[in-house]
């Protein structure tokens, strides 16, 4: 149809044409322009038109329009985070300049990145103690640590969730010997920041609410004062494993909105981002779960064993027959004197009975040998100064063998407690990360006491080769 023979549409049949245009056209006319084509009373090839070209025109500008809001979303925090990424290895997230006006958020609104290997963690200790198989009465809550770090002031990363203690129904209290084990776990962090040159530390605390939600109690709001107001970044995670469903992994962050306020201060939940869709996080949640409540009463059983026939028997054995380590007196000397305490320290890396006697009791075994092995050392180095080598090579030879046969059964049953010990860890570090600090305390503690003995025993099989230089 032309427009010298058309024909005016009745103003019915033109509204009902025009707002079917606009259908195919897909448009979302505002009232001012659609105003103006209800206005213009003509067929309807040059309706049409006019709609093609209004079209081409709102096109344009929801193009300049979409450009513009994905500029300002380029330069928002959302744009940073990189949705799938596995810490250390994956992750690599790109640092863009832009204007501290730009990037710095209220660090109350800060959202919050957690690492899957820090989720793993809590969950699994979590549902020790708080699952669907487990009666209700007996569940109880957990508490915990976060390991992380703020990326330019716009994200907090949770890299891991160290547990730390398990508590009663409604609540967690810290013994004294807790507050030791976190003093020492936020020193070793910080050591293991500065040699790996990054910027991790304690960035807030976790714990759960088996079976009641999310919110801060007063005691919660307490506790989390305490890593706020030193660290306005400072999160706080609540797992709840009762709100963990296929559509929720039931975990949930929290702040303290005015923490100067202190204990009036009210709550509020942060904004918290995975590093995996939880379409893979929850299968492989459910198979852990699974997997520690089939596993976790044998490793507790060599946990035990550890403890109580390892430490307590076997290596107290091995001291009472073969002892090593110095026991420090209860009375020992406290220095003031710099100098003083400084002959003393050098003393530490000298054998000096008399020195050692004022401050430890000195295993028999121990000074047996030490003495044993400087009359060899004196007799050979006369041998080397006189220039005597060979009757120095058969005494060399011959005082090798006598002091390898003295350390011989301190050797013996120390690599019969480390071979029995390594066995015992097969069954347990599968499931290391899952232990509280009590739990964890049981290895660290017989790994230091052996670990102890053998650096004594290494360093007196070493001199027992009697690798002597004549002095030049």
């Amino acid at each position: 149809m032309t427009k010298e023979n058309a024909k005016a549409d009745p103003p019915e049949e033109y509204g009902n044409k025009l707002k079917k245009i606009i259908e195919e056209f897909g448009l979302d006319m505002d009232t001012e322009n659609l105003s103006s084509l209800e206005e213009t009373n003509t067929d309807t090839d040059e309706l049409v038109e006019k709609v093609k070209k209004m079209s081409q025109e709102i096109q344009t500008e929801q193009e300049k329009k979409s450009k513009h809001e994905e500029d300002i979303k380029a330069d928002s925090l959302m744009n940073q985070i990189e949705s799938h990424f596995e810490y250390e290895d994956t992750y690599k997230k790109e640092k863009e300049t832009v204007d501290d006006h730009d990037t710095v958020l209220d660090p109350i609104h800060t959202p919050v990145y957690l690492n899957y290997r820090a989720y793993k963690r809590m969950v699994g200790y979590a549902q020790r103690y708080a699952n669907k198989n487990l009666d209700m009465k007996n569940w109880k809550e957990v508490y915990g640590i976060l390991i992380g770090t703020v990326e330019e002031k716009t994200l907090v990363v949770i890299k891991d969730a160290l547990p730390i203690v398990v508590g009663g129904p409604t609540g967690v209290e810290l013994e004294p010997i807790h507050y030791v084990d976190l003093s020492q776990i936020d020193a070793s962090i910080y050591e293991k920041a500065i040699q790996d040159k990054k910027t991790d530390f304690v960035i807030g605390w976790w714990h759960t609410h088996p079976g009641f939600g999310y919110f801060f109690s007063e005691v919660d709001s307490y506790t989390h004062l305490g890593y706020q107001i030193p660290n306005p970044y400072a999160v706080g995670l609540i797992y709840d494993h009762c709100e963990h469903r296929e559509d929720f992994l039931g975990v949930a962050g929290l702040r303290l909105t005015e923490p100067d306020e202190g204990l009036l201060s009210d709550y509020k939940t942060i904004e918290l981002h995975f590093d995996r869709e939880l379409e893979e996080i929850n299968p492989k949640i459910k198979k852990l779960v699974d997997k520690i409540a089939k596993n976790m009463d044998n490793v507790l059983e060599q946990l035990n064993y550890v403890e109580n026939t390892l430490r307590k028997k076997a290596l107290a054995q091995l001291q009472r027959n073969y002892g090593l380590i110095l026991v420090p007196k209860r009375d020992i000397k406290v220095v003031d004197d710099e100098e003083e305490a400084e002959e003393d320290e050098d003393k530490l890396y000298i054998w000096d009975p008399d020195f050692y006697k004022k401050s430890y009791r000195i295993p028999k075994f121990r000074e047996k040998i030490e003495n044993e092995i400087l009359n060899c050392e004196i007799i050979l180095k006369e041998l080397l100064e006189k220039e005597q080598m060979k009757k120095f090579e058969e005494k060399k030879e011959k005082f090798r063998k006598k002091i390898q046969k003295m350390l011989e059964k301190a050797n013996e049953w120390y690599e019969l407690a480390m071979e029995d010990y390594k066995n015992k860890v097969e069954v347990i570090y599968p499931f290391y990360d899952y232990l509280d600090t009590t739990e964890r305390k049981k290895m660290e503690n017989f790994e230091e006491r052996i670990g102890e003995y053998y650096n004594i025993l290494e360093c007196l099989n070493i001199r027992s080769e009697f690798n002597l230089e004549k002095k030049t």
